[in-house]
């Protein structure tokens, strides 16, 4: 998140509750899951090579500039499905990068389960042994938020609903490449500027899209009360504001009125 190096942030899941240390926000591990009771593949496993030739199709499609991954590789039980979805204002060489560095990475953390999931800011990366795609799922998620307080919690929070709201109307309206909407909003009385980014998988419909949207700011009183900044992710869609840009402003489209 947009925050000095070495602050501590508390992370939420259904699993656990711990703390980590961020230095790099642009590079670093945000959170990932090994899912252990969807079933164990070994190293020179059929669904091993699937799950790895599926996944190098990604970073190596150079065809694709909108950040959307899916496929399937295999048959029966040692088919692999996977979807990785890029940050709507990363560019398709970052995007790429990000995708590669996450399957390297989960491999590491997740060796030998045949579903799991890793977030960078940069990017996501899941995998199954069952299909995934065109379903709304908020579980397993996390969320992360700022050690810093706002000095007028009310007209914050009023700014911050109306300005998620519209980003979520504009993002649910995507097409089947990308669901993704940015921008800004600014307090009358303390004119703070708070910036926001919300964004679904594609292949969810409108409806689902803005369900699974709306499922996670419902979660900001629980999570980030009175922060400066916050987000909550799921493997369907998620959220992020701070009171500083951390998007690419000239890579968004500005916000219809």
């Amino acid at each position: 998140m947009a925050m000095l190096p070495s602050k501590l942030l508390f992370f939420f899941s259904p699993v656990f509750i711990h703390l980590l240390v961020l230095t790099m926000a642009q590079t670093n591990l945000l959170q990932h899951f090994c899912i252990e009771n969807h079933g164990n593949f070994s190293a020179n496993s059929d669904y091993k090579s699937n799950l790895d030739r599926l996944i190098s199709s990604f970073s190596s499609d150079t065809n694709n500039d909108y950040g959307f991954y899916t496929g399937s590789f295999g048959e029966n039980i040692d088919k692999a499905y996977a979807i990785s979805l890029c940050r709507g204002d990363k560019k398709p060489e970052t995007c790429r990068s990000c995708i590669k560095n996450s399957s390297q990475v989960l491999s590491q953390l997740c060796p030998n389960q045949k579903e799991a999931y890793i977030w960078y800011d940069d990017c996501m990366l899941r995998y199954a042994n069952h299909t995934i795609f065109n379903s709304m799922e908020f579980g397993p998620y996390f969320w992360m938020y700022s050690l810093v307080n706002v000095t007028d919690e009310n007209e914050f929070n009023e700014v911050l609903n109306a300005l998620l709201g519209r980003l979520i109307n504009f993002a649910a309206l995507g097409d089947s490449r990308r669901k993704f909407a940015a921008g800004n909003a600014t307090a009358e009385k303390s004119q703070q500027t708070m910036y926001a980014l919300v964004q679904c998988t594609p292949d969810l419909t409108q409806q689902q899209c803005s369900d699974c949207l709306n499922q996670a700011i419902k979660l900001i009183p629980t999570c980030c009360s009175k922060r400066q900044g916050g987000r909550v992710v799921s493997p369907s869609c998620h959220f992020r504001y701070e009171k500083d840009p951390f998007y690419d402003l000239a890579s968004t489209s500005p916000l219809p009125p």
